[in-house]
């Protein structure tokens, strides 16, 4: 397991369900499906990468998708499986990192990775290694849809204050929530080399309103194979 793996899933056990749901409101969360289904109308297989406690998963099976969730903490997994449980929702539930997925090549109509997730890997080869599996996965025709925040250049002050680090001064701190989150800054730049290196060609990237809050979208679009 990779660094960003175990760091992520350390900071989830500690949270939990119940204190990483508080990061949302149903509002915001009822606008983010939205935006999803929107997305992925006519697809019928969603796999939802860091699906947590499936705050997205949940509503797209109610929706009538079929879906596979995966998450690298099994506190969030076991959350999750409990609440479709509890609604009697067939959902296929994993442990597991993005980089490395447990599926076959060929599997889903869509992945959806949201909520900063890919933003927590820092490593080039963590990043590259994800772009790769989720390509991989995607059926011929196939749609992903990565979201994650928007940040700008660095500024001298939070480069001498240490808020800023790493190449390209990507590695952001910020305050969140009254406790400190740090995330790999994204850009088209960014997307554009990892997908070049993942031999993707048809992708996007652009900014849009995304759960009442302006974010950041990369979409890859796997050739259909005709």
């Amino acid at each position: 397991m990779l660094n960003s793996a175990l760091r992520s899933r350390a900071e989830y056990a500690e949270l939990g369900a119940e204190g990483l749901a508080g990061r949302t409101t149903p509002e915001r969360d009822a606008a983010t499906v939205q935006a999803v289904e929107e997305l992925l109308e006519g697809r019928e297989s969603v796999l939802d990468l860091c699906c947590g406690y499936g705050r997205i998963s949940l509503p797209l099976r109610r929706a009538g998708k079929v879906v596979r969730a995966l998450d690298i903490s099994p506190n969030l997994i076991e959350a999750g499986k409990a609440k479709a449980a509890e609604e009697e929702l067939s959902i296929d539930w994993a442990i597991g990192s993005m980089t490395d997925l447990p599926y076959k090549s060929d599997s889903f109509d869509a992945v959806i990775c949201l909520w900063t997730a890919f933003h927590e890997l820092f490593a080039e080869d963590e990043q590259m290694s994800t772009i790769w599996e989720i390509s991989r996965v995607l059926k011929p025709g196939g749609l992903a849809v990565i979201e994650g925040p928007i940040w700008g250049p660095a500024t001298a002050s939070e480069i001498a204050n240490g808020l800023r680090q790493g190449p390209e001064h990507r590695i952001v701190t910020t305050e969140h929530f009254g406790t400190s989150s740090v995330h790999f800054i994204h850009d088209e730049a960014s997307y554009g080399r990892l997908c070049a290196a993942a031999g993707i060609e048809d992708y996007k990237v652009y900014k849009r309103e995304w759960g009442g809050r302006r974010r950041l979208i990369l979409e890859i679009h796997q050739p259909s194979g005709d």
